[in-house]
């Protein structure tokens, strides 16, 4: 069970961080507007790279979690599963990593840049969880089924910004990395008892299907001259347009306008089972659960499927005084979005600030350093996460990391 546990998190882990040398335009990380560029504080060229990754759950206490990467017993906690049950289980692994190029000629700024970025999202509601330890009549079966359960929409970016004043536009195109169908990513559960004997079976078959532009066992295997191959062949990655405005103050986005969607060649195919039993005859009471997990299976596509990404729209609003502050939200037009909101000091060659973000999964507290060194410039933010605003020993930890490095001019 440890095995497989650390092997879906390697596959997750593997996916977010195959670009690791990517590029982005996207100083506020996961809230873009190419017209921020104006604040890396670039004379006439710097290289940014970046990097932001945040990982929240509402599933599991940090004692669970230590319990089950060693392979101990751990207890439920009520609190916590009681919180779940109201909400439904979830996590999510929001990504967004590379750098961009930014030379500045006066009023006119070109921005050439790759990016990978997505999210990972998981989406179980409370009606399923509930078959478990909600009220349930004896010697009745019930089942459920969910479709769409994991969403995966990881994509690869490349292209060029023009900023001029307050408004820019980008060209871009891109190609799938992991892209989730809806239709056949579907969880089965069933739940039946008796009560003579007392005997009760919960059972949960789940099925993921991903598609990709590259073949995603030489990601697994981390064959990286190959995935470097296989992308490299544009002519089957899609177009898309983005446009903004942006100030000091105030700004505002429409990203992932599609003009031609990409083609995945490869798709990739996963299954679990889990199981639970309860049995008892007199005072002899019985309880087992079992778990197991296949290997991915990728396969090459007779023909390919077309992706595209979801629009996103973003703001923000904020000011850069001594005491400086900002609001910034996101929204993509499938039901997706985060907020957060900042508030610290600004020292001129250095800022110090604390972020309070949330979205559709936890919580999310950060604190941030950012130096200007004005050759050299660093933005450094640490996360943590929680099913709760005020965390505590029963609340659900996750963590997040985003570092931004500026050189030159």
């Amino acid at each position: 069970m440890r095995k497989n546990i650390k092997n879906i998190l390697f596959l997750i882990v593997l996916i977010s961080c195959v670009s690791i040398f990517s590029m982005t335009v996207q100083p506020f990380g996961l809230f873009g507007n190419a017209a921020l560029v104006r604040e890396d504080f670039t004379a006439l060229l710097k290289l940014v790279p970046f990097v932001e990754i945040e990982f929240g759950q509402n599933i599991l206490t940090l004692s669970n979690i230590n319990a089950l990467l060693n392979e101990e017993d751990f207890i439920i906690n009520e609190q916590t599963l009681s919180a779940a049950l109201q909400d439904g289980f979830k996590f999510g692994l929001p990504v967004s990593l590379g750098a961009y190029v930014h030379l500045n000629l006066g009023g006119f700024r070109i921005i050439p840049y790759t990016r990978i970025d997505g999210n990972i999202f998981l989406n179980i509601p409370k009606t399923i969880p509930q078959l478990l330890v909600g009220d349930t009549n004896i010697n009745e079966t019930y089942s459920d089924s969910l479709k769409g359960f994991l969403v995966g929409d990881v994509m690869t970016n490349g292209g060029v910004a023009i900023v001029l004043g307050s408004i820019y536009v980008a060209g871009n195109v891109f190609a799938p990395v992991f892209y989730t169908d809806y239709d056949l990513t579907r969880l089965d559960v069933s739940y039946t008892s008796t009560a003579t004997p007392a005997y009760a079976e919960f059972n949960a078959d789940a099925h993921i299907r991903a598609y990709s532009r590259i073949p995603l066992n030489d990601l697994i295997n981390q064959n990286i001259n190959n995935v470097i191959e296989q992308l490299s062949n544009v002519d089957d990655y899609g177009m898309s347009l983005e446009f903004g405005f942006g100030t000091q103050n105030f700004g505002i986005a429409v990203r992932n306008i599609v003009i031609r969607p990409a083609k995945a060649y490869y798709s990739v195919d996963f299954n679990a089972n889990a199981n639970f039993t309860y049995t008892a005859e007199g005072t002899d009471v019985t309880a087992e659960a079992t778990y197991s997990t296949t290997e991915p299976i990728v396969s090459r596509l007779f023909a390919p499927i077309e992706i595209k990404p979801e629009i996103q729209i973003t703001g923000y609003l904020k000011n850069d005084g001594f005491i400086m502050w900002g609001i910034m939200g996101s929204y993509w037009l499938d039901g997706k979005w985060a907020a957060k909101g900042y508030a610290g000091l600004n020292l001129a060659i250095a800022r110090l600030y604390y972020m309070l973000g949330f979205n559709q999964v936890s919580y999310s507290h950060t604190i941030g350093v950012n130096a200007n060194l004005f050759f050299l410039n660093a933005d450094l933010k640490l996360t943590a996460t929680s099913n709760s605003l005020t965390p505590s020993e029963n609340t659900t930890p996750g963590i997040g990391f985003s570092l931004m490095i500026s050189a030159g001019l």
